[in-house]
């Protein structure tokens, strides 16, 4: 039976989408039609091709595109295919020097993708010959944000900046091109790239999922549409006046408990300098310091803790700036930045092949480094659900429900999940955004 996609799309409304997408194959061949050729992807970290010669291969559905530095420092991005017989030309992560060669036939490109050698060039001859400029490879466009590489094979589409309105001016001021990868996981689930991406576009698990992450305090749920992407956020309130008859509170170990657990279960989003800058408030402050006293010493201890590592705290960022951005945006389709002081965490789900039961997920961390810093870090990659367990507690929290969703979805009792209307907004907004691609990608009419 054919999937109707403008009739799915019909059916979705805030507290329902409907659940075809998760599970059935037809929309794995649909998303390589109309999803990701028509969207900006990120690819990479700028610091992994810090040099000239060095290169990065991201892939996604049955492309394959080369990031990579070239001789004149410019981030350049090509199809990884020899136009001679389509034999990829690179994996991994690695360095060209100003030399790409295809290990076929010998063909070489420079680290520009211009073409500098075909073998036998004149056997063309009879055919009408064949000049470099047929055989360069052929080259996609880039954009870069804070750090981050992003590509699209959309000649059409609307320039970066303009792509991830509004988080350009919403995170102007957080200097994130000076961070730098401290950890970067890459795990196979046995779940659809969107079941995965969705567990992490929400706060409404965190109670049942994360408990110990709400033991530090309450927080008031948010989230909202900003045209194609979208945010969501939990943040702190402020606590009522204490009983005078209660015992006293003590507010620096209440706010090292907290850093301390993130960075020990997550060891993201609070990172070296804020756990320094924590275990400070218990040596430097008395216990009768008051809520606002531990605060404004925090923020003292927290900067020394980077100036000391020769980073910089971005003293521009307001309280305001920080209430609106949140807790954590996806970027349409499949990224997702968690923004803290510290620096920022981002998430990746794609396609694993073709089946719709698999999916790549990417997980970093950045701290706040000196700016020319740089990047050592070796990616690890986790081929399995099982082989990931102990790699990272407050993952794997989120990573036991993944699989029963995957299975849960396809019961015949499921004919759509029902996202809360108020703290769901985000998977509302993806999947209407995601539909509308699917059936005409920017508005356009399928012809």
């Amino acid at each position: 039976m054919t999937v109707d996609f403008a009739e799915l799309l019909s059916t979705i409304r805030p507290d329902y989408v409907p659940v075809d997408g998760y599970y059935k194959p037809e929309f794995v061949a649909r998303e390589k039609l109309m999803l990701w050729p028509h969207t900006w992807l990120m690819a990479c970290r700028e610091e992994l091709v810090a040099k000239p010669g060095q290169y990065y291969v991201f892939d996604i559905a049955d492309e394959s595109i080369l990031v990579v530095r070239s001789k004149d420092g410019v981030i350049r991005a090509f199809h990884n295919v020899c136009p001679h017989r389509g034999r990829r030309l690179k994996e991994g992560i690695g360095g060209t020097g100003d030399s790409i060669v295809c290990r076929f036939h010998g063909w070489t490109w420079d680290s520009t993708g211009e073409n500098r050698l075909v073998f036998h060039q004149d056997d063309w001859a009879a055919t009408g010959g064949i000049c470099g400029v047929d055989v360069n490879l052929g080259e996609v466009r880039v954009g870069l944000w804070e750090g981050w590489v992003f590509i699209t094979l959309d000649p059409e589409i609307e320039p970066l900046e303009e792509y991830l309105h509004p988080l350009p001016e919403v995170f102007a001021k957080f200097d994130y091109k000076n961070t730098r990868l401290t950890w970067h996981k890459t795990v196979v689930l046995e779940c659809n790239w969107k079941v995965v991406l969705e567990a992490f576009l929400e706060s409404y698990h965190t109670a049942t999922t994360h408990p110990q992450a709400l033991k530090f305090g309450n927080r008031k749920p948010f989230s909202q549409a900003h045209g194609k992407h979208s945010l969501f956020a939990f943040h702190f309130v402020r606590p009522p006046e204490p009983d005078p008859s209660a015992p006293p509170i003590d507010y620096r170990m209440a706010r090292y408990a907290y850093v301390e657990e993130m960075n020990r279960t997550l060891g993201a989003l609070w990172g070296r300098h804020g756990l320094k800058a924590a275990e400070r408030l218990l040596t430097d402050l008395p216990e009768t310091a008051t809520f606002d006293e531990v605060n404004q010493a925090f923020v003292r201890f927290h900067s020394e803790a980077m100036a000391e590592d020769g980073a910089r705290y971005p003293v521009e960022v307001t309280p305001e700036d920080l209430q609106r951005a949140g807790t954590a945006w996806n970027i349409f389709p499949n990224m997702i930045v968690l923004p803290t002081i510290d620096g920022w965490q981002g998430y990746r789900a794609r396609p694993n092949g073709d089946d719709p039961d698999s999916a790549i997920f990417d997980i970093w961390w950045l701290e706040r480094s000196a700016p020319d810093a740089p990047s050592t870090v070796e990616p690890e990659f986790y081929p399995t659900m099982e082989s990931f367990k102990g790699a990272c507690y407050f993952l794997e929290q989120d990573f036991d429900n993944i699989k029963a969703i995957q299975q849960g979805v396809k019961s015949s009792r499921m004919k759509a999940i029902r996202p809360n209307p108020e703290q769901e907004v985000t998977i509302q907004t993806f999947e209407r955004n995601y539909y509308q691609h699917l059936v005409a990608p920017r508005g356009q009419v399928q012809r």
